[in-house]
């Protein structure tokens, strides 16, 4: 009886984090998905991790296009010291270009209450979303 309580515990254990990464990865497939992911792993200081889900193959390696993913990375954390953490991420708009093409429109709400205002086009790459700054 206790093993098989047991094995229920860990077999729910188990299916919770493979929800919860099933859903991260659901998340990053829509542009929408991809700012929300890339400011989430900002705002929990996973810098280098979310530039280099958001920035197209190569571009963090070139000093002229990796520079504004590092200037806009360093403006999210100006912003978070000055007004605390993230409160909210809203999507304001989502422009579809095209079925490869999309621009999206959104605010970063911190702690109080002031918002960041971005827009990033996404565009499809390699089977994933990047983001074009």
């Amino acid at each position: 009886m206790i093993a098989r309580l047991g094995l229920i515990a860990t077999l729910a254990l188990f299916l919770g984090l493979l929800g919860a990464c099933g859903e991260q990865a659901v998340q990053d497939d829509t542009p929408s998905g991809a700012y929300r992911s890339f400011f989430d792993e900002l705002a929990k200081g996973n810098t280098q991790d979310a530039l280099e889900k958001l920035a197209p193959e190569g571009a963090l390696g070139s000093t002229f296009k990796g520079g504004s993913y590092y200037m806009l990375a360093r403006e999210f954390d100006a912003q978070m010291e000055r007004h605390g953490n993230v409160e909210e991420i809203i999507i304001d708009r989502e422009d579809n270009y095209s079925d490869e093409e999309v621009m999206v429109e959104g605010r970063i709400v911190f702690r109080d209450g002031t918002e960041m205002p971005r827009g990033i086009r996404f565009t499809r790459e390699n089977g994933r979303w990047v983001g074009h700054i």
